[in-house]
């Protein structure tokens, strides 16, 4: 679980509004930490790593319920556009694979019909209106669970780990921001057919260093890939991993990092997984 100081800081509040918005059980933690209380937000705000001091103030032990018959793992990267997500998959599915564990990458939106119309819409071949789009990604989504050649949950109980490129928080990030977030959670998150992850790894990325990369690397963009939007989804992140805070494991890996010291963090959590 994240505290509301790391959901902040996702956020990318200022230290004045940071302090007025923590718990005060996480403020006293925060100011003890630092040994003062004047200057504790931006002292923490510079930090660069994080020891085991510091990261107990980021985290608090999850209330996840494992899910039963389950027998491999279920894990999501999200980010925000040119965060790194294809190469950390490709790279936790080699180590992975090393350990001697069976992978499945997937991502969303997927090649299906469904998937198709969806991405017709993310590259502005078809206008869509929010809610219609977090529907089309919703039935995609039901598919990419259920289908019974390529669908998450036959991979799960075969003992296949799943590694999967986005996933329902980014439907409430991206979706969120000009539909009810409440609705497009309520979609997701109470369907019978959609797994629930074992752990979700949100590549933390300013979004000047998101755009730099987009700039460099791709000959076309979507319709959400403009700084205001990338701004404002990264807020509906934060909004969304509050939402579901309570009941998922979710973790926050700073990615303007070398990639080598990335891979070893999320490699790391990948294998604390219970």
């Amino acid at each position: 679980m994240l505290t509301e100081l790391r959901l902040l800081m996702l956020e990318d509040a200022k230290p004045a509004e940071i302090e007025k918005r923590l718990p005060p059980d996480e403020a006293e933690a925060l100011y003890a930490w630092h040994g003062k209380k004047d200057g504790a937000v931006k002292a923490f705000l510079a930090l660069k790593e994080y020891g085991e001091e510091e990261k107990k103030l980021l985290y608090k032990p999850s209330k996840k319920t494992p899910a039963s018959g389950k027998k491999g793992n279920f894990i999501v990267l999200e980010g925000l556009d040119g965060a790194g997500k294809t190469t950390h998959i490709e790279l936790l599915k080699k180590r992975l694979n090393e350990d001697g564990r069976s992978v499945y990458a997937t991502a969303e939106p997927t090649s299906s019909a469904v998937g198709g119309l969806v991405r017709d819409a993310l590259a502005g071949l078809h206008t869509r209106s929010a809610s219609e789009l977090a529907a089309l990604f919703l039935c995609d989504r039901i598919q990419h669970n259920v289908n019974p050649k390529t669908g998450i949950a036959g991979f799960l109980q075969a003992g296949t780990d799943v590694i999967c490129d986005r996933y329902y928080y980014s439907s409430l990030a991206y979706q969120g921001i000009d539909s009810d977030i409440g609705w497009v959670a309520h979609m997701n998150l109470d369907c019978p057919d959609i797994c629930r992850p074992d752990a979700c790894i949100f590549l933390d990325l300013s979004v000047e260093r998101c755009i730099e990369r987009m700039e460099s690397e791709r000959l076309t963009t979507e319709i959400y890939e403009t700084e205001e939007i990338i701004r404002r989804v990264k807020r509906r992140f934060a909004d969304t991993f509050r939402m579901c805070n309570e009941r998922e494991n979710i973790f926050i890996v700073n990615a303007d990092r070398p990639k080598e010291t990335v891979s070893a963090e999320i490699y790391s959590i990948v294998k604390g997984i219970k």
